[in-house]
Formats: C-alpha cells, structure tokens, sequence
C-alpha cells in the first residue's frame, strides 16, 4: 500500500510493505524537503533506483544532492525521484528483465505525476548514471523513455511544464553522471535530452 508522510517540510512517498519498519521500506517513489519559502523553482534529481534514505536519515547521494540545493540559493524545495523504486544498496540486488514489477512503476508514474502538478517551475537533474544501458535490466530504459510496442509509458514524459533538465557532468559513454561523483566546484548546466536519453542503451 502507497503511503504518504508530510512533516516539517519532508515529503515521503513509499510503498508500506509488512516485512519492513514502518519508514524504511522497500520500495520508495518520492523523497523530498522544503528548504526555502522565498524561492518560487523546485530542484527534482532523477536516480536509477532508490538505497537507504528517508526523512532525516539521508544516504550519501541524497546528502549530496541536498547540500547543491541549498548551497546554490535556487531553490525552494529538492525531490528524488527515480527510473525504478526498488531500494537497493547494491545495484545487483535490483531487479531483472524476468523479474521486474510493472506494478512498481505505475505506480511510480502516479506518485511522479502528483507530485509535477505541485510544481510550476523546476530544474531536473538528470542523475541515473550508467545502469541505464545494464544487459540484464533492459527495462529500465524502457521505463525512462517509454516503450510503446510494450504500452510503457516513460517518466520522462511527465516533464511537459517549465523544466530545464541538467546535469553538471556526461560520462565519456555518454550518460549524465551520478551525484556522488559530484566535485565541490561542479554546477549543473543544461542538456539537450537527446544527448542522454538516446545513446548507447541497446
């Protein structure tokens, strides 16, 4: 079952399932916080999947893209959203092409089309490294673009609004780097889509 926290300025979207504590559960749609009411543009990252973060507990990316937000004085609130909600640490872990649940990501869909309506201006930091184009998890760029020989709907065909997507660095492959690779001094900067959506994935 979807549920949802909002509590000082966090904002937790996650699936509640019985063999998980209550927060930390095993698949999590949406993690966010407010952290500035004067500013008026949001800063939504893009993962490829989820590890350990909930409020107040934030995992290493999510502390990094945290700090960008609020040390770039852009922003009114960051959100991580990501390809495939499936929490795993350990990219191993995350499911395969035989395996994958597409319930997931309709409701990963639904959780990401709320949260766009909430939003008037944001910029999208495109942030899912280079698991995309992984042999075994085709899917997961099916999931990102859209397949319509498969009726999957992508999440990136949510962004029909004021989006500026960015990313601060594109891997010599070709896809738009991961946060943690992130230098103190880098800033993000605006990227065309078909730089880093249609690459090397098949």
């Amino acid at each position: 079952m979807r549920r949802r926290i909002e509590k000082d300025g966090w904002s937790y979207i996650y699936e509640d399932t019985q063999k998980c504590d209550y927060e930390f559960t095993s698949v999590r749609y949406i993690l966010g916080r407010e952290i500035d009411k004067s500013k008026t543009k949001a800063l939504i990252c893009i993962g490829i999947n989820p590890s350990t973060a909930i409020p107040t507990l934030l995992d290493p990316t999510l502390s990094r893209v945290q700090k960008y937000a609020q040390n770039s004085g852009e922003y009114n609130a960051w959100y991580m959203i990501n390809v495939y909600p499936q929490r795993a640490t350990n990219f191993n872990d995350v499911d395969t092409d035989k395996n994958y649940q597409m319930e997931l990501h309709l409701t990963n869909i639904d959780s990401i089309k709320n949260l766009l309506e909430s939003i008037k201006c944001a910029d999208v930091w495109c942030a899912w490294g280079s698991h995309i184009a992984n042999g075994k998890r085709r899917f997961l760029h099916d999931l990102l673009v859209g397949n319509q020989k498969k009726n999957i709907q992508g999440i990136m065909t949510l962004f029909q609004g004021d989006y500026t997507f960015k990313t601060y660095k594109i891997t010599k492959s070709g896809f738009p780097a991961h946060p943690l690779l992130m230098r103190k001094n880098d800033k993000l900067q605006e990227v065309k889509l078909e730089k880093i959506l249609y690459n090397n994935t098949r």
